[in-house]
């Protein structure tokens, strides 16, 4: 009796999770994320105990990350369970020569989810499902609370997100680890236990072996607070962003960088600044980032912030010959030049040219631009007027004609002398090409 209502209440807690998420699961693809431990194994049981109401495809996945001598066990012990269930079950590794000497948890983290998006991608998976628990949530939070107190960095751990496009679920963040050991033993489900864990060489392991005993002690329901915690502040912070966005209009400039005029946040307390730039970062290219922004400059000038990634792509200082309707390469994106006015296709720019031959390139501080009045003004002249900074000006497309001479810098200058033979030219970038 008492295992039929403990299977109940599982059951209802996990169904619990989908119908408070709006969460399908008929018919549904469904990728596990399964390491051989307790936690995995009850997650995989529970879904196959779900599979005749909802018909679902489970494929489980598993990573050796190769830490341990012993790992091996885990693959025999879950292709035997999958064997037993008639499921699917895809094995990855991590070369041990991969392993860097620091860094290792965050690695084997990327590695991990490297290799799990490519199975969800490979089955064309509706969700992907790991077997994160409350305690879990809870080590998480204490976890970041100690090592930068960033409130977003300390809800990473959501019940629902996406990555790389893909939901990602952890339907398990509603059970404690007592609960899905409890469930294991109850439905006979073998399993293997890190040894790993129980060493106290990493600061996850000493909370979970010290700190979280004692806040359990002081409170039995520690764990359904983390839970609240995590879900109002996954609250509170949509709401920050949509605020934010309503207020904010951020544009992409030269598809390597963005920029927002000033007095779009001038309201704005430096805190408030700082908020909207860290979630800005994490919104476009899915970093945390700290006070400093580290990784990017965010440039003040001429009225706008520009917000410009470290890694930007390097540019040659040789002029590159192009020939017309020709795709060419700049900065990573690719351009041609045409006289035909293809409507089809975003435009740069255009200019008049006498020229028979075009040169590509970037500007430097001793080229000049020749003006209508006969007169030349240097290149700085011209970003200062376009309001753009000294940083980003080598990433704006020049054209030189046959005789060197700029007739075309990206957003800044086009040739202002007619000339008798000139003929009209247009710059387009391709996208997705």
């Amino acid at each position: 009796m008492a295992l039929c209502v403990g299977h109940f209440f599982m059951k209802m807690k996990i169904l619990n999770f989908f119908n408070q998420n709006n969460i399908s699961l008929k018919n549904k693809k469904l990728v596990v994320a399964a390491s051989g431990g307790p936690d995995s194994m009850a997650l995989v049981d529970m879904l196959c105990r779900l599979n005749k109401k909802f018909e679902l495809k489970i494929i489980v996945a598993h990573f050796d990350h190769q830490l341990r001598s012993d790992s091996d066990k885990e693959t025999s012990l879950l292709q035997n369970y999958c064997d037993q269930n008639n499921l699917p079950l895809e094995n990855g590794s991590w070369p041990v020569n991969k392993h860097p000497n620091v860094g290792l948890e965050a690695a084997a983290r990327e590695a991990r989810y490297t290799f799990l998006i490519k199975i969800v991608k490979k089955y064309n998976a509706d969700y992907l499902l790991t077997a994160h628990h409350g305690d879990d949530l809870l080590e998480n939070i204490l976890l970041k609370l100690i090592r930068s107190g960033n409130p977003q960095e300390m809800n990473s751990l959501q019940m629902a997100g996406k990555m790389q496009g893909i939901t990602l679920l952890r339907p398990l963040v509603t059970f404690s680890k007592k609960e899905l050991l409890d469930y294991d033993h109850r439905h006979n489900i073998a399993y293997i236990e890190d040894s790993t864990n129980q060493l106290d060489d990493t600061m996850r392991n000493r909370i979970r072996h010290h700190v979280v005993p004692l806040l359990k002690k002081e409170n039995s329901r520690i764990l359904e607070n983390a839970l609240r915690y995590s879900i109002e502040q996954t609250t509170l912070t949509s709401l920050a962003n949509q605020e934010i966005t309503a207020v904010c209009d951020v544009e992409p400039f030269l598809e390597i960088a963005y920029r927002l005029k000033e007095n779009k946040i001038k309201a704005f307390t430096d805190t408030q600044k700082l908020y909207f730039w860290r979630s800005f970062i994490w919104k476009k290219w899915h970093r945390r980032v700290n006070d400093h922004l580290t990784g990017y400059d965010l440039i003040n000038y001429q009225g706008y912030f520009y917000l410009v990634p470290n890694d930007l792509p390097k540019i040659s200082n040789l002029k590159e010959e192009i020939i017309l309707d020709k795709i060419f390469t700049f900065r990573g994106e690719k351009f041609f030049i045409s006289q035909d006015n293809k409507k089809e296709w975003p435009i740069i720019g255009e200019f008049w040219s006498a020229s028979s031959k075009f040169y590509i390139g970037s500007i430097s501080s001793t080229d000049r631009l020749l003006l209508k009045d006969g007169h030349h003004v240097k290149p700085k002249k011209k970003f200062a007027q376009a309001k753009i900074p000294a940083l980003l000006r080598a990433y704006c497309l020049s054209i030189f004609d046959e005789n060197g001479q700029i007739i075309f810098v990206e957003k800044t200058f086009k040739e202002q002398v007619w000339k008798k033979n000139g003929k009209q030219y247009f710059l387009y970038q391709l996208k997705n090409v």
